[in-house]
């Protein structure tokens, strides 16, 4: 019997999320039999490296009754010298604190577009304790969508601000 070898592409829209920690596609494949019945089998899992550069720009954050407004450039993303896209998602952080910018970071968000709103709180944390006061500083970080949502790994960090007085 002769071999049949096909070629398969994913377009970049089907692609999995990106893995956060190491900045690659985790992906795995399925080979059935022709009649989609007899045989069945899962590869192993492939960690793909895109060799993504991220390219930022400015980020503004605001603050107004209550409330922070932060907006961003929209991130490029490239291969060398060729743009692949504009990023799509972000996960945002946050560390409320006070003029020391003593706090403990706080997944805030998913956003689908390059800006978010965020309420002040009336307590902030520091190692896990309730300050039970309100902060007068923000320090937001912002991170290109990944799995899992973490800032443990800074491979999709994209806009590290400095703290602003809210």
């Amino acid at each position: 019997m002769a071999e049949i070898i096909k070629k398969v592409k994913i377009s970049k829209d089907n692609l999995p999320t990106i893995n956060s920690i190491t900045g690659a596609y985790s992906v795995r494949y399925r080979i059935i039999s022709e009649d989609k019945n007899r045989t069945s089998a899962w590869s192993s899992v492939y960690s793909v490296d895109p060799n993504y550069t991220y390219v930022s720009g400015k980020i503004n954050i605001s603050s107004s009754s209550g409330s922070v407004r932060v907006a961003w450039d929209p991130v490029t993303i490239k291969i060398g010298a060729n743009t692949i896209r504009q990023a799509k998602d972000y996960d945002i952080w946050v560390k409320w604190s006070k003029s020391d910018g003593i706090g403990d970071w706080k997944y805030a968000d998913r956003v689908a577009t390059n800006t978010a709103t965020l309420v002040v709180p009336d307590t902030f944390f520091i190692n896990g304790v309730d300050q039970s006061d309100t902060p007068n500083r923000i320090t937001v970080e912002v991170y290109l969508k990944g799995d899992p949502i973490t800032r443990e790994y800074d491979s999709l960090l994209v806009y590290e601000p400095a703290i602003h007085t809210v």
